[in-house]
């Protein structure tokens, strides 16, 4: 029997970069069990990677029965517990606030996501802004898609991608960040006012494919004198995902507007998401670019005759950065005078104390660092002190809540 690639979506994590251990798993919801089942097509996970595979009746003849406009749905779970410690992202709800992933164009910009070919799941990453403050962690791209992760808290109008005591120039990539989640809801949300007020207008809007915005009015309620007599601040509303009949709105997302406070939300009814990272909706339909399009608009695995040639399978990615951390030595006498590294990257601060820390985090890589020796009573430099001593962790307090790793010297 034969099978054949549709599309695949591999999830990156900069962490590994020799080994794959399980850190995830794709998730078919049933409908979508249902219409692979259907399709001729069968997914296979393995090794953080989702494959789509369809079967052949003969050797030329994929048995693929499937119209043009047809969305399959996969949820990420995360089943590796350090994912949290070694991940430049974290997610504080993941009830109520999951990852988006979907082959559609940007929700933000209605631009296509990819870099340099590759065919990214989620947002682009946010472009520099001189005049936005950014925090420790946040990462941002250049007019080029360069990536840059900032190292330190940076005041408005106080950024430069060129200080390299701001930013790390990592290199044409994109990472899934906060930019990429969305607020999820049943049937009814609550919502909290940012500014509370006496009267509230609710606006429902779903996408409109001739704008290509989400503009195209769905609903509209109306908390005015009437509903509050007493004219008291209303601090939060609750929504109602159904229309005027209670017929319940079709799943996707839908920008809401309460007064001038915007939200973006992915309604969805079925209560199936609530243990999952995130949820990848792919979507065969004319929305999607032409490069992400995993079958021909017309539901085609093959082209038509006389050429019977196998269109390309598509190869999404996902990919998550690693956690920054800075690296600590706290030395038991006076007689360590410098920690250094020998590869030139790492600088360290003496903090006094016999204390010494890394001037600048250091990225989180599965691979130890082997290169960082100790500069001993002004003449010795004891190497690959990655052994001696004992470690434990701490955080760094104030603007800049690092994980500091800690290794204690018995020098």
């Amino acid at each position: 029997m034969k099978y054949s690639p549709v599309f695949t979506i591999e999830l990156l994590h900069d962490f590994y970069g020799e080994s794959k251990p399980p850190l995830f798993k794709i998730v078919p919801t049933n409908d979508t069990l249902r219409r692979l089942s259907d399709a001729g097509m069968v997914a296979k996970f393995d090794q953080n990677k989702l494959f789509v595979l369809v079967k052949h009746i003969d050797v030329n003849s994929p048995l693929l029965k499937i119209k043009s406009d047809f969305t399959l749905q996969f949820f990420i779970e995360v089943v590796d517990f350090d994912f949290g410690k070694i991940t430049n992202y974290s997610e504080s709800d993941l009830y109520n606030r999951k990852l988006y992933f979907s082959n559609l164009k940007s929700i933000i910009d209605q631009n296509d996501k990819s870099v340099e070919g590759d065919l990214y799941l989620h947002e682009k990453l946010p472009q520099f802004n001189v005049a936005n403050a950014y925090q420790y962690n946040d990462l941002v791209r250049s007019g080029s898609n360069i990536a840059y992760e900032c190292l330190t808290k940076i005041n408005a109008n106080a950024g430069n991608l060129n200080n390299g005591a701001q930013f790390r120039k990592l290199t044409k990539i994109s990472y899934a960040t906060p930019r990429t989640n969305l607020l999820f809801a049943g049937i009814e949300k609550t919502l909290k006012l940012k500014v509370p007020a006496t009267n509230v207008q609710i606006k429902y809007f779903e996408f409109n494919p001739v704008s290509e915005l989400y503009d195209k009015e769905k609903k509209q309620t109306i908390i005015g004198p009437e509903q509050n007599p007493k004219g008291e601040d209303v601090t939060s509303v609750v929504l109602n995902f159904t229309d005027a009949i209670g017929q319940e709105f079709p799943e996707g997302i839908y920008k809401v507007t309460i007064n001038a406070q915007e939200e973006w939300i992915y309604f969805r009814s079925k209560r199936d998401w609530q243990a999952y990272i995130g949820l990848i909706n792919i979507h065969n339909s004319d929305l999607v670019p032409t490069a992400y399009q995993y079958l021909k608009p017309d539901g085609s695995f093959f082209m038509q005759p006389p050429s019977n040639t196998e269109v390309a399978p598509k190869n999404y990615l996902i990919r998550f950065a690693p956690a920054q951390y800075l690296l600590k030595y706290v030395c038991k006498t006076n007689k360590v005078l410098d920690i250094i590294d020998e590869n030139g990257k790492i600088e360290f601060d003496n903090l006094g104390g016999n204390v010494f820390r890394s001037k600048l985090p250091v990225r989180m890589n599965e691979k130890a660092i082997e290169t960082i020796s100790v500069q001993y009573d002004g003449a010795d430099v004891i190497k690959k002190t990655k052994n001696p001593g004992y470690r434990d962790l701490s955080i760094l307090e104030g603007d800049n809540r690092y994980l500091v790793s800690e290794t204690y010297l018995n020098l």
